[in-house]
């Protein structure tokens, strides 16, 4: 993945964006966060005529430190925080083939890109601010895992939703966010097995604390 592109984008974005603050007096800044994946280690067993055939665990989700940028607007006491953040996911799988005699182990790591958009509205008391707000995290790019076994295949969509709970501290042009974000798409959903989707049980869960500052 080049990181170039994304770093020449969000320079784009963010003059775009300054110009537009300017007119509609609508604060612009950057922001450097870092989120922490409350998904749980559990597997998944694959079947074929009443036999175990494969069993897919997952492990972890590691997220990647994200930076982008952050507009805020403030009339009186209630604001809108509008985000648009590079984010990482590097997901940790393994595959074990129960078929075979030797029981073949596949470890495979799902990286994911993605551009985050996060809107929040909410409340500002004093210097306290109290959000929520919708979460939309479209797909840059991503790998394919298990490409080794003719069974797997995936079958992913390019947008992902979830809603975001915040409370923060302002701080003049410095803000500190923290957020709980609960997305609706299941763990690793996008796994279809022999033309049969499945995924985890659970739905991935994010505690994110992030760090922002305003130019104007």
């Amino acid at each position: 993945m080049n990181q170039n592109v994304f770093s020449l984008f969000f320079v784009a974005l963010f003059l775009t964006v300054c110009q537009f603050g300017a007119k509609a007096q609508v604060q612009v800044g950057v922001k450097a966060a870092y989120s922490l994946s409350f998904a749980r280690s559990s597997f998944l067993l694959f079947q074929e005529d009443d036999l175990l055939t494969y069993e897919i665990t997952f492990f972890e989700e590691d997220i990647r430190p994200m930076y982008g940028l952050m507009g805020y607007y403030e009339q009186g006491k209630v604001f809108v925080q509008m985000e648009a953040m590079y984010k990482q996911t590097r997901s940790r799988f393994e595959a074990i083939d129960w078929s075979k005699i030797d029981r073949v182990t596949i470890n495979d790591t799902k990286v994911t890109h993605f551009l985050v958009l996060p809107t929040l509205a909410g409340y500002r008391i004093n210097n306290f601010k109290l959000g929520m707000g919708p979460i939309f995290s479209f797909i840059l790019d991503q790998n394919e895992i298990f490409e080794e076994i003719p069974e797997f295949s995936e079958r992913r969509k390019n947008l992902e939703i979830g809603v975001s709970m915040n409370v923060g501290l302002k701080l003049y042009r410095l803000h500190i966010d923290v957020n709980y974000e609960l997305h609706f798409n299941k763990v690793a959903d996008y796994v279809v097995f022999n033309q049969s989707q499945s995924g985890f049980a659970q739905s991935p869960g994010y505690f994110t604390l992030g760090i922002s500052y305003l130019f104007f």
